[in-house]
Order: C-alpha cells, then sequence, then structure tokens
C-alpha cells in the first residue's frame, strides 16, 4: 500500500475508547515505532505489512513470538538496530536480579552504575513496554516484574544466539583469536565496533557493524527471509559442524564422556581428546582445558632430546645472565638467606637468569627444595610456565600455578608460579609450604616492587631459605628511599647486578633507538586557564604550609601523602586541602587535553600508518585513550535545545566551547580511526570481558594485521608486548619508573635486533609536565641513545597541521639540579641548586625565630640557625627560612636563594624557656619571597593519581 494512504486510513480507523480520532502526529509517531521494530516496513513509500502477519492473524502464533520475530528480522537480520537485542537483554536481567520488582528509574539508575550505560531524554522507555508484550514482564502500578521464569530462560537463549557480536566474540575466545573465519576485514571491523562503542561513539557504529554482519549471516537472511532462526554463512556452520562430528566420535570411542562433557571446548582440544593414546589421557587433557593454561598445553611445548633442567645445546646465556646468576649464589654467602634483586633494563633476558638460578639452586643440595615465582598478573604467569618448560625443560610434573581458576600445591609440584593475590588469598603460599613439611624455600619475585602494599607485602612473611627479586625499577628513586623502597631492600636484599639501557645497548642486548622529546605550547585561552589554576594551587599550598607546617615534618611520605593523612585526622573541613587536590587535577586534564596533543598524535600516527610501522600509543588514563576513538561526538548536546547537556558525557563540547581548534582535530582523529588501513587494538584493564585484551595482543603481535595499539597504564609491565616500530607517550606521568618501563615496550623487536625504534614523548612546555626533565637525568640513564628534542609548530592555516622541527638551544626543556657539595658552598653567596622545601621557619622583625602552629606562632631557641637568623634579620629585616630536603638553610633576596649553612634532618627545634605567642607580624608577612614559580607545586604530584 502506498505510504500516504497507509497513513490516512490508520487515521480514519485508529480511534480512542469513546470513538474520538487521535491526532494526525500521534499516529505518525505510532507508525514509527512500527516500523522501528519491524511489524511494518517502509521502502520507495510503499509500506508492507512484516512476513510472519498472515501467522499471527490466522491464530497460528501468538502476538508474542510474531513480536519476537519482527524485531529478530529487523534488528538484527537487516542490521537496522543490533544493540537493541542487547538492550532488551540488558533490562530484563536488570529486572531480574530484583525480587520485588523495579520501577522505570530504578532500571536506568542500576544499568548506569552497574553497567556503566548512558541514556538520552527518551531513556528505556520502550524497551520495558515491549518486555510486557513478549510476555517477559508484567506491570503493576509503577512497577515492572518478571512474569515467568521459563520464559526469561528461554529468551536469554534466544537474545545470545541473536546477538551476532556477542556470538563472534565468544567463537573468537573459545576458537582462538587468529582462527578463520571471521576473515580479517571482518576482524579488524569487529574490534572497531567494539571500540568505539565502548568509547562513546554512536553515530558511526553501522559502518562497522556491518561488515563482519555480512561476513556472518547468508545473504537472504540479511534481506529479510528469516524463519525460526538466523542462516550463518557455510563456513561458520562447518565449524560447528566439526565440532559435533569430533564430540560425537569421542562418545563413541569413550563411554565414560557425555556430549555434554564436551560443549564449550574449541576444536583444536576436541582434536586432542579424540586422537589420545587412552581414554585417562582423554580425561586428562578434557579436565585441563578452559583453565587458560593447562599441562596438555605445556606438554606441547616440552622435549625428549634433552636431560631435564637443561638449556637447549644451542642455546647460550649472555654474559650478563652468568654473571648476574653467579654473583647471586656469591652475594648469599656468610649470610642466613641468599638474597639480592636484580636490577635489569626490560628485554634483555632477566626471567631466563633466574631460570639458571632455579637450575643451580635445586641441583646445589640433594634435600628437598622447592621454588616459589611469584608473578603479578596471568600474563606474567603463563610467561614462565611457558619459559620453564620450553627453556629449562621441566618436567610437567614438577610444575604448578596459582591463579587463573587453578590452584596447585607442592605436593603435586616442586616449582610453584603464583599470581600475588592468589599467594596471600588466606595465606595460599604459607600453607602450602607448611603442608609439605616446610621444605628449603626459594622465593623470586618478579616485578618485585610490585609487593609493597599492606596486602602483597605478605608474600614476604613466608618461609624461605633464599630470595631473589627481579625488576627493571625496583626503587622509585635511589637518591631518596620511601618506606616501600626500605621495605623491598630489607625483604629481598640489596641490589646486587644492575643492568642499565645503556650498558644492555652496548652489550647488544637491546637494539638502539631514538628518543624524540615533542615540546608544545598551550594555546592562548589554555595557557591562561592554566596560569588561573597555579595560582589557585599556590594559594592552597600556602595556607596548607601556613596552617599545618610542624605537622608536615612530622609526616612520612610525598606531600600527597600528608595532606591525605592530615585529612583522616583533621575533624571538619580542610578547605586549602580540598582546594589543593581539585585545582592542580584540574591542571593536569587542562595539560593532557590540550588540543596541540591531540594534533601532535594525529601526524604522528597517520604518519606511521602510511609507512607501515607498528604503532602504540600510551595514555595515562581509560578516558585518554577513548580521545583517540571516538573524541567528536553530538552525544553531549541536547537534542531539542541544543545546548550543551548536564552530563559528563558532554565535557567534551564545553571544551570545544572554549579551545578553538580541538573539535577540528578530534574530527580528523574519527577520520583516521574510519580509514581501511587504520587497524587499531586496545589494551586496558577497563575491558568488559578480559578476551579483549588476549585479542589485542594476538592481532598486534600478527605482522598483517593490526597496527596500532592504544595502552593505558596495565601495559606498562607484566605483559609480553610484541615489538613495535614506533611508540608515542602521549600523556604520561613524571614517574621514573613509569617512563622507564614504557621505553622497554617498545624495545622488543625479537630477532631482528637490528629494527631501530623510534620513541615520542610529548609535553607541554612552561607546565607540570616539564618534571620529567627536573627530576631524572636521562641523558645519564640513555647515553648509548639518539635522545632528540623537538618543538610542535602549528600551521597558521590549520589546527590539525603543523611541522615537528628540531628545538633552538633557548627551547631545550631544564635539566635536572644537581645538589651541590655543602663543602662547595659559602655562607651568603647565591645558592646554584634544587630547593625542595622540607621545613620553612621564620624571622620577625625583633629578630626571633619561631613556626606557625594552629594556636599562632611558636617561638624558637635558633641552635644552629643563630647565624642565619642574624642575616636574615640584617639584610632583610625578617622573613622566612627554608630548609630543603638535603638539610640546606636557604632564604631568599630579591628572588635569589642564598645559602645560610647546613642542618641535619631530623634535628628538632626546642620552643624558648619562655614562649610567647603573638599573632602574626604584619612587617614579617611583607618580606613575602616570590621565587616560587607558579607552575611549581610539591613533590609527589602524581600520588593523586596513583
Amino acid at each position: 500500500m502506498d505510504w500516504e494512504r497507509f497513513k490516512e486510513r490508520c487515521h480514519e480507523q485508529i480511534r480512542k475508547s469513546d470513538g474520538d480520532r487521535y491526532s494526525v502526529s500521534y499516529i505518525r509517531r505510532i507508525l514509527s515505532t512500527y516500523a522501528e521494530i519491524g511489524v511494518i516496513e517502509r521502502e520507495d513509500d510503499v509500506v508492507r505489512a512484516a512476513p510472519f502477519a498472515d501467522e499471527y492473524r490466522s491464530g497460528e502464533i501468538p502476538f508474542a513470538e510474531f513480536l519476537w520475530r519482527c524485531l529478530k528480522r529487523s534488528w538484527v537480520a537487516k542490521a537496522k538496530k543490533p544493540e537493541g537485542i542487547e538492550g532488551l537483554s540488558a533490562v530484563m536481567e536488570t529486572v531480574e536480579d530484583t525480587s520485588g520488582g523495579l520501577k522505570l528509574g530504578e532500571i536506568e539508575s542500576r544499568l548506569a552504575a552497574e553497567d556503566d550505560y548512558e541514556f538520552n531524554d527518551q531513556g528505556i522507555r520502550g524497551y520495558p513496554d515491549l518486555l510486557i508484550l513478549l510476555r517477559i514482564f508484567e506491570k503493576e502500578g509503577h512497577t515492572y516484574s518478571i512474569a515467568d521464569s521459563e520464559t526469561v530462560k528461554r529468551y536469554k537463549r534466544r537474545f545470545r544466539s541473536t546477538d551476532v557480536f556477542d556470538t563472534l566474540e565468544a567463537h573468537l575466545k573459545r576458537e582462538g583469536s587468529l582462527v578463520t573465519p571471521p576473515s580479517d576485514t571482518a576482524k579488524r571491523d569487529l574490534m572497531k565496533y567494539y571500540m568505539y562503542r565502548e568509547s562513546g561513539g554512536w553515530s558511526k557504529r553501522g559502518q562497522w557493524y556491518r561488515t563482519f554482519w555480512k561476513d556472518y549471516l547468508k545473504p537472504e537472511t540479511r534481506n529479510g527471509n528469516t524463519g525460526s532462526e538466523l542462516r550463518r554463512k557455510d563456513k561458520y556452520r562447518n565449524v560447528d559442524s566439526k565440532r559435533k562430528s569430533l564430540r560425537d566420535q569421542i562418545v563413541s570411542r569413550y563411554d565414560s564422556f557425555e556430549s555434554q562433557d564436551l560443549s564449550g571446548l574449541s576444536t583444536s582440544v576436541l582434536e586432542r581428546i579424540e586422537s589420545a593414546n587412552s581414554q585417562q589421557e582423554a580425561h586428562r587433557i578434557q579436565l585441563s582445558a578452559g583453565s587458560g593454561m593447562s599441562k596438555a598445553d605445556l606438554e606441547l611445548l616440552a622435549t625428549d632430546d634433552r636431560p631435564a633442567y637443561t638449556f637447549d645445546s644451542e642455546f647460550s646465556l649472555y654474559d650478563w645472565q652468568k654473571e648476574a646468576a653467579s654473583e647471586w649464589f656469591q652475594a648469599g654467602q656468610g649470610s642466613e638467606a641468599q638474597s639480592g634483586i636484580a636490577q635489569v633494563v626490560t628485554g634483555a633476558g632477566k626471567t631466563v637468569m633466574a631460570l639458571e638460578v632455579v637450575r643451580r639452586w635445586l641441583q646445589q643440595s640433594d634435600e628437598d627444595r622447592v621454588v616459589t615465582v611469584v608473578v603479578p598478573t596471568k600474563v606474567l604467569m603463563h610467561q614462565w610456565l611457558t619459559e620453564l618448560v620450553s627453556t629449562l625443560n621441566v618436567p610437567i610434573d614438577d610444575i604448578g600455578w596459582a591463579g587463573g581458576g587453578t590452584k596447585h600445591n607442592f605436593e603435586d609440584c616442586k616449582i610453584l608460579v603464583s599470581i600475588v593475590n592468589s599467594a596471600v588469598k588466606d595465606d595460599y603460599l604459607g600453607n602450602a609450604l607448611e603442608a609439605v613439611g616446610t621444605p628449603e624455600h626459594l622465593l623470586i619475585a618478579d616485578e618485585c616492587h610490585r609487593y609493597t602494599g599492606d596486602k602483597f607485602s605478605n608474600i614476604f612473611t613466608y618461609p624461605r631459605a633464599a630470595s631473589l627479586g627481579l625488576s627493571a625499577t625496583p626503587l622509585s628513586r635511589e637518591d631518596d628511599l620511601t618506606d616501600s623502597d626500605k621495605l623491598l631492600l630489607r625483604e629481598l636484599g640489596d641490589i646486587y647486578y644492575r643492568l642499565r639501557y645503556d650498558e644492555g645497548i652496548n652489550r647488544g642486548l637491546i637494539p638502539e633507538f631514538t628518543i624524540q622529546y615533542v615540546g608544545f605550547d598551550l594555546a592562548g585561552p589554555e595557557r591562561n586557564e592554566y596560569e588561573e589554576l597555579s595560582r589557585q594551587v599556590s594559594d592552597a599550598v600556602k595556607e596548607i604550609q601556613e596552617r599545618y607546617q610542624g605537622r608536615l615534618h612530622e609526616l612520612p611520605g610525598g606531600f600527597s601523602q600528608k595532606l591525605q593523612t592530615i585529612r583522616n585526622e583533621v575533624e571538619g573541613p580542610t578547605g586549602a586541602i580540598a582546594d589543593y587536590f581539585r585545582f592542580t587535577q584540574e591542571r593536569r586534564e587542562l595539560v593532557a587535553n590540550a588540543v596541540s596533543r591531540q594534533a601532535i598524535t594525529l601526524q604522528l600516527l597517520d604518519n606511521a600508518v602510511e609507512r607501515g610501522d607498528k604503532t602504540i600509543v600510551f595514555q595515562e588514563r581509560i578516558e585518554q585513550l577513548e580521545q583517540l576513538v571516538a573524541p567528536w561526538e553530538h552525544r553531549g548536546i541536547d537534542a531539542g535545545t541544543k545546548e550543551v547537556a548536564d552530563t559528563e558525557s558532554a565535557s567534551r563540547q564545553r571544551l570545544y566551547q572554549t579551545f578553538d581548534g580541538l573539535e577540528e582535530v578530534d574530527q580528523e582523529i574519527e577520520n583516521l580511526f574510519a580509514q581501511s588501513d587504520f587497524w587499531p587494538v586496545m589494551y586496558h584493564s577497563g575491558h568488559r570481558r578480559d578476551v579483549w585484551n588476549d585479542i589485542s595482543m594476538d592481532w598486534f603481535r600478527e605482522d598483517d594485521m593490526a597496527n596500532v595499539m592504544l595502552s593505558v597504564k596495565a601495559l606498562v609491565e607484566g605483559v609480553d608486548v610484541p615489538s613495535a616500530d614506533v611508540g608515542i607517550v602521549r600523556v604520561s606521568s613524571s614517574s621514573i619508573r613509569q617512563r622507564i618501563q614504557t621505553l622497554g615496550r617498545i624495545l622488543r623487536t625479537g630477532e631482528d635486533a637490528s629494527q631501530e625504534s623510534t620513541l615520542y614523548v610529548l609535553y607541554a612546555r612552561d607546565t607540570v609536565d616539564e618534571r620529567i626533565f627536573r627530576e631524572y637525568d636521562w641523558k645519564e640513564e640513555l647515553a648509548s641513545a639518539k635522545v632528540e628534542h623537538r618543538v610542535w609548530e602549528r600551521d597558521d592555516d590549520s589546527f590539525t597541521s603543523g611541522t615537528i622541527r628540531p628545538a633552538e638551544p633557548d627551547e631545550l626543556p631544564p635539566r635536572p639540579e644537581k645538589v651541590p657539595p655543602a663543602e662547595d658552598l659559602d655562607f651568603g653567596e647565591v645558592y646554584d641548586g634544587p630547593w625542595e622545601q622540607a621545613r620553612e621557619l621564620s624571622v620577625d622583625s625583633r629578630g626571633k625565630l619561631f613556626r606557625k602552629g594552629r594556636a599562632g606562632r611558636e617561638y624558637l631557641e635558633p641552635g644552629p640557625l643563630e647565624d642565619a637568623v642574624e642575616f636574615v634579620l640584617r639584610e632583610k629585616g625578617g622573613g622566612r627560612i627554608k630548609i630543603t630536603e638535603h638539610g640546606f638553610v636557604l632564604s631568599f633576596i630579591d628572588g635569589e636563594p642564598i645559602f645560610l649553612g647546613t642542618v641535619d634532618d631530623d634535628y628538632e627545634f626546642q620552643e624558648e624557656d619562655t614562649p610567647t605567642r603573638i599573632t602574626d607580624d604584619p612587617e614579617t608577612d611583607s618580606q613575602e619571597d616570590s621565587s616560587s614559580s607558579l607552575t611549581e607545586e610539591p613533590d609527589d604530584y602524581d600520588d593523586i593519581f596513583e
């Protein structure tokens, strides 16, 4: 029927209960809804009823079944609203999880809180009503509840089988990420679809969905010719046919197997069971499958060609590995236990060195000995298990692990590889040792710096005869040990062996590489806002120091840690501390969102894709990663008013209104993401299912598959990253540990050590970003690397294009300030060194030394500061005295720091015998120094974001 005639007839014949007509606009909305759910369809201004209408009208199927077939045909088979099935499922399961039902707003709140759903002004209004029509929900008043549990079970199966994305995700998880089908093109767009929707993108989902939709469904199904099921292409049906055939063969061969025992197993596992030599062997394979790593998997790596606990005859340790292993044994001589930490650059082979220690330590004694290797992640656990078998040829029966759903013990093995969380939970490792009589025990702590917290440090409470720590960055800062550093050295011993990048390059262990530091200027509006936030940070710091000066000196830890402690101690509001955390975070977000940062990343990625380079992009947070996937979205605009909506997702729209050029750059980022030769993957801890990290790593490892990996902190350590040609540190902290670890991520070039990698580090000039240069001497650490300094110059006519050119001498970033020897400093002369403040005192106009406390001034005996007090009174008439973290006493004259002696860090100033407390001296307070930059802030700024 003609569409216009159809609308007219509906308007004539569909009436209210009192016989009145509905308005034309109301009828139009009804028909639009019918078309959306597939009850009718309109093509070329002709309207037709769904193919199942006759069956419904004749009574062959009930309305609920008719509606379900319409939804399946329209939403899935014809790909008009594929996410609708997921929406129905989510709403149904949310209500199912409650006993008394939920109101509409309660359903939305739970979906937002538990599944991170966001809603437009329509909310989920239509989904509960559809679930009522499908006989899944019933409604009493305003409350929705489950009508029938059996119907829910049936629709769970239906929703699952009709969700093409979920079906392919499950297929890759079961069969392996490199399996065919899907085709490579379908895999690429499956990943793009997943990344785009997880990053909040919406408008472009369909273009990627339709690629794998076409790869999965037969043409006749996609054209709407559906029956009771969606017809898949033969290549997918053949996979299931093969699995069914293998299951039938196994059941026929072994009486003890039922078909349901084999459901969910991959084709490769079923093939191994079918070809097993015995029923016992078949059951062992079946039982060990599905744990992520099985002893059956490890057996594929084992060899009978050489004795157990030996390296291959063609394999030889590097000289440094022999040195480090031997020195560990020597380091333990004459002490109660062999111990020590090996600090080894990422990619040099510290795991193999530890295998040599294991080999020699187990063979050193005839007594029963056991080894525990503690790791922070499941990925590292699998890597260790693989290395033990394939590299050292450890017998399968000697190996066990704890983590990923498996928990072996020392009754089952001699070497236990355990995720740290599994080892300390319920004292599992301690109990496992006790169960076998507490034998001599070697503890190897891989990535040992991860085990200093209250929970994970329990790993050091279990009996051990020897310890070995492994890390590229065991200590936060070697020149200023934290409590965590001291704990690590106390439990594992000193750093007995060091292999840094410089030496790794000289020995040929890691390839040469280039680091390009790319500085950029904040745009005008960005700089203005940055300066304002810096003033607010400075004001907050001054107030904090005035109010809590004594307490700050007493507390351990960095500045932020001290503030958190004070916050927890003080009753009532702590406005200055709250301001400090708020304004420092806002300032950092401003720098992270800079227009130029996004534009430089766009250019580097575009160039890398054009050259065919493998590229890893590093960020600090998942939200920053999402800015490289779907930054330009209109979901932050209210559909009715066209104004910025009051939602979290609208924040990017507000930035567009404030900062010129950002929207233009974001549009180009999304255009790059859509290009066919751009195959991205992402690795982070926030996936809705962990399988996507595994898929990402597998696809990036293949030469002809993914070419860009977007990562967050989770990639920094504990992951065997495929080699990359280019690394881009788009946003990062000033953490020395993270900088060294990040560099190691791109240097694993496998056998092709001749391939040189380039790491680009982006930073905003004259901002807190430059702390990466002030706090560590990278030139000293990376003396053999090519370190280049560059500057980004934006083109005049576009925010998206510019030039990365060599930096001029006056554009170079700051170098770390060296602490001068005290004996080389003269009293009263200008001090040329770092002056991070540890304590602050003041001298009043009468020459009295005091500090500010909660009750006012506390006057002190000058002690070792007698000459300093006299100098400040004589030269300035009073003023502040700063004592640095290195014990240097300074005061400022005309903005220059003046050296006034030294004082021991633990020196405690005594109050005067007859203390006098008065209000602040306005004359003294007028002596404020103005040397502190608005861009500076106390140490440990990054602790806020740990």
